[in-house]
């Protein structure tokens, strides 16, 4: 019988676990899989430990690891692949946007193609507009500037095998970016499509400032291009120099003129604004630089149901 983990990361999801729990079970007995399912607490304010406790309870298959506070989406599914020992393993998140019954499709396809990876791809989409266009746009923008191409409208909804586990496990970044760093792997990838409902119950866990800071983290991760762009923006400022330069021996030459102070505070604005735009990209590449050469641990563990970490 073929061994599957499950990992469901969770924040604030105590209405949802039940619900979550019982459609994902059904799917499992229904392709009779061995199966683990691990539930990751990443730091909820609500009662989400103590539904993971009570279903770990009833059921031995189910595990659960709580984190001492919020580390993050990424972390959350980190702390899962790193207690995962299975020939697939399925991220899954545990607010139902995404159908866990998708599974069995992903499954067949991923057994039957002889994949490495297979994504969920929403074919539409009813979370906000807001959510919904920004998602859009940022996808839009990374395969303009990355040379790792993510395919639209994907996200971690994703069944991978072991192979992909295996190298996800020797993954010591700080700044983690799922679902570009397995196409980045070159693994045979594969997409069952479906379709995004809102969310029902509770609320988001993914404010601006989150969605923000993860953007930073794919876009920094897989592209130069901020800093090339910089060198550009440099070269720019560099031929605008020299051509004013040549423009005010002229006017000093041909004409009597006077200096206007305006002008002047113009023209040192300007090339003050493109210092501070290249110091402002490099600063983001040496702060991550900095992050990761701290090597503090990606997420902090307090407690942990059942298992143990290999």
């Amino acid at each position: 019988m073929k061994k599957i983990t499950i990992i469901g990361p969770c924040y604030n999801e105590s209405e949802n676990i039940d619900e979550y729990l019982k459609r994902i079970i059904k799917i499992l007995e229904k392709l009779k899989l061995d199966y683990q399912i691990i539930l990751v607490d990443d730091g909820s304010a609500d009662n989400t430990w103590n539904k993971i406790l009570e279903n770990s309870k009833k059921n031995n298959n189910i595990n659960g690891i709580k984190f001492t506070r919020n580390f993050g989406h990424q972390s959350a599914i980190m702390a899962g692949i790193n207690f995962a020992d299975s020939e697939y393993v399925f991220f899954s998140d545990v607010d139902l946007q995404d159908p866990p019954e998708l599974l069995e499709q992903m499954f067949e396809k991923i057994t039957h193609n002889k994949l490495d990876a297979v994504f969920g791809k929403r074919s539409k989409n009813k979370e906000s507009f807001f959510k919904k266009y920004s998602s859009i746009a940022f996808y839009k923008f990374f395969n303009v500037i990355s040379n790792t191409k993510i395919s639209e409208q994907t996200s971690d909804f994703i069944l991978i095998n072991q192979k992909v586990l295996m190298e996800l496990k020797k993954i010591k970044d700080k700044d983690i970016f799922l679902r570009g760093l397995i196409p980045w792997f070159g693994f045979n990838i594969g997409y069952v499509e479906f379709q995004r409902e809102k969310r029902k119950k509770g609320n988001s866990g993914w404010s601006i400032s989150k969605m923000l800071d993860f953007s930073l983290t794919a876009l920094l991760s897989f592209s130069n291009f901020p800093m090339r762009l910089s060198f550009i923006l440099s070269l720019v400022s560099i031929i605008s120099f020299i051509a004013l330069t040549f423009f005010a021996l002229f006017s000093y030459i041909s004409t009597d003129v006077v200096k206007g102070w305006t002008s002047l505070f113009l023209v040192i604005s300007f090339f003050n604004t493109i210092i501070f735009f290249v110091l402002g990209i490099m600063a983001e590449y040496v702060g991550r630089i900095y992050l990761n050469s701290k090597d503090k641990p990606l997420y902090v563990v307090d407690q942990i149901s059942k298992i143990s970490e290999d």
